[in-house]
């Protein structure tokens, strides 16, 4: 079977997208035949998740600044199936994903550069997502679909979206911002292209029926997670730590030097340069196109991403958010490559070659993550280390004890039966914007006195088991007092109460 044959029709094609997407999946940190550490801000969605399921309330009784989307769907993952389900709705979600890639690669490319186009940006994809069961793999899909409504939007000869598209334009904005908020600017650039594009030519009437159709997606998930913030009495607490502190945490973190040398960084990591490159080259060589409109809203949503991804945030895993606007520069890129191989015999063979090469560290990076499954490695041993120490907990204390971890992660909570001493169960600055946060914490655990104090000790890259002395002297006074080691393996250092 030859490479024309593999891609002769869609549905081959498909398959061969769901079995890739399982080979990526294969590298999430829930993955049912190789389970590992999670990562760290996936430790807290998946302790808020795991206390939603036990009748908990997010932001009231467990604090964070992420959307309450990502919290629910974790909660169902979890209700079904544990890390199991949690695994499954990613696999579900990602799949999602990969469908929209390809068909939004369509429109820069025959089936063979639109499935080029689609595997390598998986690749990258990869790249990117060290963070599981997190805000980037959740919000893909809507990032997706929209990126592919807008493309069809403009890329279609009779250039229009029936009004069903323009309600899930607006069904997948809000599930996305409830999930994380600083996606927006995908539909800001190209929403903002066609609201002046209607004015300007004085189309009134279609632009009231795009704004109709797409806050008619809005209220379909607004409604719900309305009434289930403002039921269970904590739409202030919403606002306060995703609203007030997502904004003080996303604008606070400095001036204007350190934005742009954020925004650099950002444009340097993992080829993210390459669809921001194809933009301006759009802007430049499609201004006199009928299509010219859709290019400038493409370089204008990725623009403002990647801007507003730097006031806050240099951390990798958050650059995922940027793949939707990979699909089509890196589609339309291999059209450009496949071109200069034309003349060539093997021209399909030596543009795979030619992308292989260029991408070769995030390939080899995928590939090498994908075969730890079938071999035992020291993330395998993460993986036990976290389910023993939630045994020893749970061994040496009886139900109704409390506990609670030092440090700005959440690892042990999803690992055992016992519940933490205070809702404020991972301890870090972001927090500092709450008055009296610290001493409501401080009181917590002096007064209630956790049954057993743990603290991570193993290497987790980015230090989150680091003792913060603002938050912890207190803590570190009462331990040598009224503690004494329980256990110094498993990558935890446990201290029970005397």
């Amino acid at each position: 079977m030859n490479l024309k044959t593999i891609f002769a029709n869609n549905k081959t094609i498909y398959i061969f997208l769901v079995l890739f997407t399982f080979l990526i999946m294969l590298n999430s940190s829930y993955n049912p035949l190789h389970f590992t550490r999670m990562n760290v801000d996936s430790s807290v969605y998946v302790t808020i998740a795991q206390g939603i399921v036990n009748g908990k309330l997010p932001y009231a009784d467990m604090p964070d600044n992420k959307g309450p989307l990502l919290y629910l769907i974790n909660a169902a993952g979890w209700k079904v199936g544990g890390f199991n389900g949690i695994w499954f709705i990613e696999f579900l979600f990602m799949c999602i994903t990969v469908f929209f890639m390809y068909k939004t690669a369509l429109f820069f490319g025959d089936r063979f550069k639109a499935l080029l186009g689609t595997v390598f940006c998986l690749f990258i994809l990869n790249s990117f997502m060290h963070v599981n069961a997190g805000t980037e793999s959740y919000s893909m899909p809507f990032l997706m679909i929209s990126i592919y409504i807008f493309t069809k939007f403009y890329l279609l000869p009779e250039q229009k979206v029936n009004f069903l598209q323009l309600i899930l334009l607006g069904f997948c904005f809000t599930a996305a911002i409830m999930i994380r908020i600083n996606v927006f600017p995908l539909w800001a650039g190209f929403c903002a292209v066609i609201f002046f594009e209607c004015i300007i030519k004085k189309r009134f009437l279609l632009l009231g029926k795009y704004i109709l159709g797409f806050c008619l997606g809005i209220l379909i998930v607004g409604i719900p997670i309305f009434l289930y913030l403002s039921l269970n009495g904590i739409i202030d607490d919403f606002f306060l730590h995703v609203i007030f502190g997502g904004v003080s945490r996303g604008f606070g973190g400095g001036g204007l030097k350190e934005i742009l040398q954020n925004f650099f960084i950002v444009l340097s990591r993992h080829f993210s340069i390459i669809p921001f490159i194809i933009g301006i080259y759009w802007i430049i060589t499609m201004f006199k196109h009928d299509n010219f409109l859709f290019y400038f809203g493409f370089f204008l949503s990725c623009f403002l991403m990647f801007l507003f991804h730097s006031f806050s945030s240099t951390l990798t895993h958050s650059s995922a958010i940027m793949i939707p606007f990979f699909v089509p520069a890196i589609t339309f890129l291999i059209g450009v490559i496949y071109s200069a191989f034309s003349q060539r015999k093997y021209k399909k063979t030596l543009t795979i070659i030619f992308f292989c090469l260029l991408f070769s560290d995030p390939i080899v990076n995928c590939l090498y993550d994908a075969s730890k499954t079938f071999r035992s490695n020291s993330d395998t041993i993460s993986g036990i280390y976290l389910i023993n120490a939630g045994k020893m907990i749970d061994a040496h204390t009886k139900p109704g004890d409390k506990i609670i971890s030092l440090g700005a992660n959440a690892y042990i909570y999803p690992f055992t039966k016992r519940e933490p001493v205070s809702k404020y169960f991972f301890q870090t600055g972001s927090f500092n914007f709450i008055p009296d946060s610290r001493d409501e914490f401080i009181s917590d655990v002096l007064t209630n006195k956790p049954s057993i104090i743990a603290l991570y000790t193993a290497d987790d890259e980015n230090n989150h088991a680091f003792i913060n002395s603002y938050w912890h002297d207190p803590i570190l006074q009462l331990i040598e007092t009224d503690y004494h080691v329980l256990s110094d393996e498993n990558g935890f250092l446990l201290w029970i109460r005397n």
